[in-house]
């Protein structure tokens, strides 16, 4: 039985291979048109796809459940297929291409295509350009509007290691909060094999699966992948497009971007920096844990639009005082055994210079001189390099004032952590580079006030007034002395933390992010996604960037900025 035919507008005769059924008459009169467009197209396809429809693509060979092949090609090209044996109308088509003519796709998300038997598979090349943001099959697929409820989400959990900090944090209770929102279908973590102890409870909830141990959660790409810290050698933005149609990341901060010491050599600073500006530009949505962030981050990377950067604050209510444990955990039993009972001033965090942990011991050391007796603890992780424990060893060699000795541990469990910073008398929070600051906001919530500088995301989110205002030795230890003797003065500071805590809870958080995540999918894909994570990358974005498009929508963004 021969194969259905029909006649284009023009007069070429188009031979239909699959269900004729399909080819309505709209769809018919789709197909003419298209055919005489160009003499060298040869091959029209139907082809299910449910992000567009009615969108025209080229291809390198025609795929799909309809495939309708010009009869006039036959004298070039060799003998038309048989009906009804796929794979000799394959051939044929590789044939033509060969040839140099063209195969184009009809794409829709009609259901009645969707659930018809495919004739045709995409072939491989046409699948692989399906995930490359420089091609025409990513473009017309992924830069349309996605629908913006029952999201699926992918979330790289390449930081939750062993140790929990203020980022892991971030991680395990923004999935915990997002997992909560009616807004997504489901969430899909990569990037880690098992996750560890603290983030383990995030498997028991329903929309939370692991892609390690289930595969199945792979099969397509998500509405969304998120990165929940920010993309650095740990992550590939390469492969983000294959598991999200849209891309967003999270800055925490641009400590690393401003601290050379932090680097193993002048190009590899330079070359992080250059990566981080890349990776701004090349993702669709970026969230920043605070405004000062974002603004930081619009001054290093002025082409950024600002329409695709949104500020959202942490949520601050992870640690409550009904949580805090009766005892700590055996980690720093010689810890607490040394200690004997007496009152102590905490400083909590890792080593690196920024924390700033030998201006603490100066502090200490000057309000021990005003007559305030306590011994001061250290806790944190000692990082490799640009650590401030070699000025913290020569500050504690000096040490002879009887009225406090300080203690120094590593990382300490959670439950040590929180137990330390209820029972500290005052949290001394030196930091003069941050994101955000969880810890004055967690000790605040277990009752005990704290003293940090008034800059940026601290002052921001916290709204305190009267804390030091420079990072003085004398602003310091007179915050840090008014603290232990005048109990007004500690509850006061602990109220207007706890007021912030109020304002900024993980369902906030995620209800926000959440709504980036509509905005962006509503957004196309960004101009520069086409940018990759590798220094070979840096010509296609400086032509992109120099564009006269891209130079006309940088008046528009900037037209916004001053209206905003």
């Amino acid at each position: 039985m021969p194969e259905p035919t029909f006649r284009s507008p023009a007069g070429r005769v188009l031979t239909v291979h699959g269900d004729p059924a399909l080819l309505t008459i709209d769809r018919m009169h789709e197909f003419g048109r298209r055919i005489d467009t160009d003499p060298r197209i040869v091959s029209l396809s139907l082809v299910a796809n449910d992000q567009v429809t009615d969108r025209w693509l080229r291809a390198s060979a025609p795929a799909g459940a309809v495939i309708a092949i010009a009869a006039d090609a036959a004298d070039l090209v060799g003998p038309l297929p048989e009906p009804g044996d796929p794979e000799q109308l394959r051939q044929w088509c590789i044939a033509a291409a060969e040839r140099g003519l063209w195969h184009d796709w009809l794409l829709t998300n009609h259901r009645d295509v969707a659930r018809a038997t495919v004739l045709l598979e995409p072939a491989e090349i046409d699948e692989r350009e399906a995930l490359d943001p420089s091609s025409s099959h990513f473009i017309t697929t992924h830069s349309q509007p996605l629908k913006a409820r029952n999201l699926t989400l992918v979330v790289d959990a390449t930081w939750l290691g062993p140790h929990q900090t203020g980022a892991q944090v971030l991680t395990t209770e923004a999935v915990e909060a997002l997992a909560r929102d009616e807004r997504i279908a489901s969430i899909t973590l990569i990037g880690i094999q098992e996750l560890p102890d603290y983030a383990s409870h995030l498997l028991d909830l329903p929309k939370v699966h692991l892609a390690a141990a289930d595969e199945s959660s792979l099969d397509a790409p998500a509405d969304v992948i998120w990165y929940p810290n920010q993309i650095d050698g740990r992550n590939s933005i390469v492969a983000a497009r294959e598991y999200g149609r849209r891309v967003v990341t999270t800055y925490l901060d641009l400590i690393a971007y401003d601290i050379p010491r932090y680097h193993a050599s002048p190009d590899a600073w330079s070359a992080y920096r250059s990566l981080q500006r890349r990776i701004a530009l090349s993702v669709d949505g970026i969230t920043t844990i605070s405004a000062d962030v974002a603004l930081r981050l619009h001054e290093e990377t002025p082409r950024l639009e600002a329409d695709r950067v949104h500020a959202i604050p942490l949520g601050l209510d992870h640690i409550t005082a009904a949580t805090a444990p009766q005892a700590p955990d055996d980690d720093i039993a010689e810890l607490v055994q040394s200690l004997g009972g007496r009152r102590f001033v905490l400083v909590l965090g890792n080593d690196f210079q920024h924390k700033n942990r030998d201006f603490a011991i100066a502090v200490w050391q000057r309000v021990l001189q005003e007559g305030e007796a306590c011994d001061l603890v250290l806790a944190g992780l000692h990082v490799r390099s640009s650590s401030s424990k070699p000025a913290e060893d020569q500050l504690r060699a000096r040490h002879v004032d009887l009225r406090g000795s300080v203690h120094s541990v590593g990382h300490v469990t959670p439950d040590s952590r929180a137990w330390l910073l209820a029972n500290a008398h005052a949290v001394l929070y030196p930091s003069s580079a941050e994101g955000f600051g969880f810890v004055p906001y967690e000790a605040a919530a277990l009752g005990t006030p704290s003293t940090f500088a008034g800059f940026g995301p601290l002052a921001e989110i916290s709204g305190v007034p009267g804390a030091p205002r420079l990072w003085t030795i004398d602003a310091f230890a007179a915050d840090l002395v008014a603290l232990l003797r005048e109990p007004q003065a500690a509850d006061l500071r602990i109220a207007h933390l706890r007021a912030a805590i109020a304002r900024y809870s993980w369902d906030v958080f995620a209800g926000r992010l959440v709504d980036c995540f509509q905005h962006v999918v509503a957004m196309p894909t960004v101009l520069t996604s086409t940018v990759a994570s590798t220094a070979s990358a840096d010509a296609t974005l400086a032509a992109i960037t120099a564009s006269r498009s891209y130079r006309l929508a940088e008046r528009v963004r900037r037209l916004r900025l001053r209206r905003g």
